[in-house]
């Protein structure tokens, strides 16, 4: 049985109580000295997530790259990187999809780590147009607007001056709305202009992009400006002060940079800007740590569990618990916040008030009264003539996750952990081992408790699962069942590979595919066969897939293979031509 693994260690968005000004600059005590923060350090770790659009529902199809790896997110909106470098102070995800403005988070990161995001896309909307030569005012919502000057916009690619139509595509995002953290860019984090880390407190953010008439990417010229302007959240008037730091959002490193200063006029913060992507009206503050241990009423921890913390005044952010029931992170120095434990399923657990702190706290370990629950789903399995199935499996996809269980004399049973709030679709999909052949999905409500799932047939399409390669005059075939076909993806790789039933390290086969998301054409990576005998390697060779299937998790993906490899046997290793064919079942 598989589940995917939801841990993070989280930062925890910070708020400021008071703002003092001299001499047009910021001034903070509690900002740390330098020395005092971590030192950056790059790390592996792994990191998975979830995309939502804007109705919280997943999104399909959307690349998602973390340093130099890459991959593509689920029909679940889900994606995973595992074992891949990242930055130990901004480890950071950045998610593109057509329609929607880029999506990024930023995490703290630990080697060995695994991390879990949440990312909610912004649909990225045009708020209207200006023309180049003449400049105009664009209003982003009510309050918040940007203006440009006359022949102010060049193409971005070519610094070229452009004349025709400015198209703005922008939106703003309330800084004390309670879904922020999974709306906004990075996290709340920045270098300001002495180089140093600090937290910040966001009293408004604005996202624009700049679009020619042919599509093309525009942005502000050199020596120019554009203006802009963004209300003060009624929550946010009384702290806001008279002038604060302006900071963009830098998408290749994951980081909020201070660059400008904006003054309140009224109700609303007022500065200029030279370039445009994401831009924040913030101010620096303080933090200390916090670190909790959760465990349930009968002592297991509580993993991958949600832990929010809300400031009266400065809104609401959440982290998530490791396997262990730990989680740890920043919060701002000297606030008063309430701190809830929240179920998978939206629901309060548990909650106390925590600081204000002037110094690391930890809260050790909390035992909450847990609603998770489990469902255990049971039933028959039937093969085309109607006869129980005496050796197969039933794979389940619950909550986005996948699970299987074996079928026996006829009979399934698969339990799962979830909570009891609300009722999930889950669908079934049978198989038989003897015929190799597995039915259609089924699909079913359920909530917890046993649930019966009914009869299921395991017929219509044949799932032998096969590599096959031909090398030499000589064809080496491992097929499932009885032998082991196997397929994962680690990062941006999908690798597939195969051992012959006897288990030797002598009879594999194996490859694997960089960025697989389609049926196409695919250059391989370390393909190998190992026989009792002889040994063949791609080396440096150059070995081609064409991928005709791709199915959905828990369907089958197909292919073909073409190139030379070589002979380790033979210490002038000559090339041999060789071609391949696959059928592997799709699990993740």
């Amino acid at each position: 049985m598989r589940n995917y693994r939801l841990t993070l260690i989280f930062i925890l968005l910070a708020a400021v109580s008071a703002a003092i000004y001299s001499c047009n600059k910021y001034k903070d005590d509690t900002v740390p000295p330098s020395g005092e923060l971590p030192e950056d350090k790059t790390v592996t770790a792994s990191v998975q997530g979830r995309v939502l659009d804007e109705n919280g529902l997943p999104v399909q199809g959307a690349a998602v790259t973390s340093g130099t790896a890459s991959t593509t997110t689920d029909e679940n909106g889900v994606f995973q990187f595992n074992d891949i470098s990242m930055s130990s102070r901004f480890g950071y995800v950045k998610v593109v999809k057509q329609g929607y403005f880029t999506g990024s988070r930023s995490i703290l990161t630990a080697a060995a780590s695994s991390n879990f995001i949440s990312i909610t896309l912004i649909p990225r909307t045009s708020k209207g147009a200006f023309s180049a030569s003449s400049g105009g005012n664009v209003v982003v919502e009510t309050g918040d607007t940007v203006a440009f000057d006359a022949s102010s916009v060049v193409n971005a690619a070519t610094n070229a001056p452009y004349t025709g139509t400015v198209h703005v595509y922008a939106a703003y995002l309330d800084p004390s709305g309670k879904d922020r953290a999974e709306h906004m860019p990075g996290d709340l984090r920045g270098i300001d202009t002495s180089g140093k880390e600090t937290m910040l407190q966001s009293f408004g953010m604005m996202v624009v992009e700049l679009q020619g008439d042919g599509g093309e990417k525009l942005q502000i010229a050199a020596g120019k400006q554009a203006y802009i302007s963004m209300k003060i959240p009624d929550v946010l008037k009384a702290t806001a002060p008279a002038v604060i730091p302006l900071w963009y959002f830098n998408d290749t490193t994951g980081r909020w940079i201070e660059q400008g200063m904006a003054s309140r006029q009224g109700d609303q913060y007022c500065g200029h800007t030279s370039h445009f992507t994401w831009w924040n009206f913030d101010a620096p503050t303080g933090a200390v740590n916090l670190k909790l241990r959760l465990k349930d009423q009968h002592g297991n921890p509580l993993t991958y569990m949600r832990v929010q913390l809300t400031s009266p005044t400065y809104g609401t952010t959440s982290g998530y618990t490791d396997a262990t029931g730990f989680v740890s992170g920043l919060i701002p120095k000297g606030q008063m916040l309430k701190l809830e434990v929240i179920s998978n399923c939206g629901s309060v657990l548990s909650g106390a008030n925590v600081g204000p702190a002037l110094a690391d706290q930890d809260l050790g370990t909390i035992t909450v009264s847990s609603d998770i629950g489990s469902l255990t789903l049971s039933g028959k399995v039937v093969d085309c003539s109607g006869t129980a199935v005496d050796s197969g499996f039933v794979g389940v996809v619950v909550d986005g996750l996948n699970y299987r269980g074996a079928v026996r004399k006829g009979a399934f049973s698969v339990s799962v952990t979830r909570c009891v709030v609300s009722t999930t679709t889950v669908k079934l999909v049978a198989g038989d081992y003897k015929t190799l052949q597995q039915g259609s999905i089924t699909s079913l409500s359920a909530d917890t408790g046993n649930t019966d799932a009914g009869q299921l047939t395991a017929c219509g399409t044949v799932f032998d699962q096969f590599i096959s390669i031909t090398v030499d005059g000589k064809t080496y075939m491992v097929s499932a069942p009885p032998d082991s076909v196997n397929y994962y993806v680690s990062g941006t790789y999908s690798y597939f590979w195969a051992t012959f039933k006897n288990g030797s390290a002598g009879n594999m086969i194996g490859f694997r595919i960089n960025s697989l998301s389609g049926t196409g054409p695919y250059s391989t990576g370390r393909l190998y066969l190992n026989t009792p005998n002889r040994a063949f390697y791609q080396g440096n060779n150059n070995v081609q897939c064409t991928v005709s299937q791709f199915g959905n998790i828990n369907e089958f993906i197909t292919g073909t293979l073409s190139g030379t490899v070589v002979d380790s046997s033979n210490q002038a290793w000559p090339s041999y031509p060789m071609t391949g064919s696959f059928k592997v079942k799709r699990t993740q």
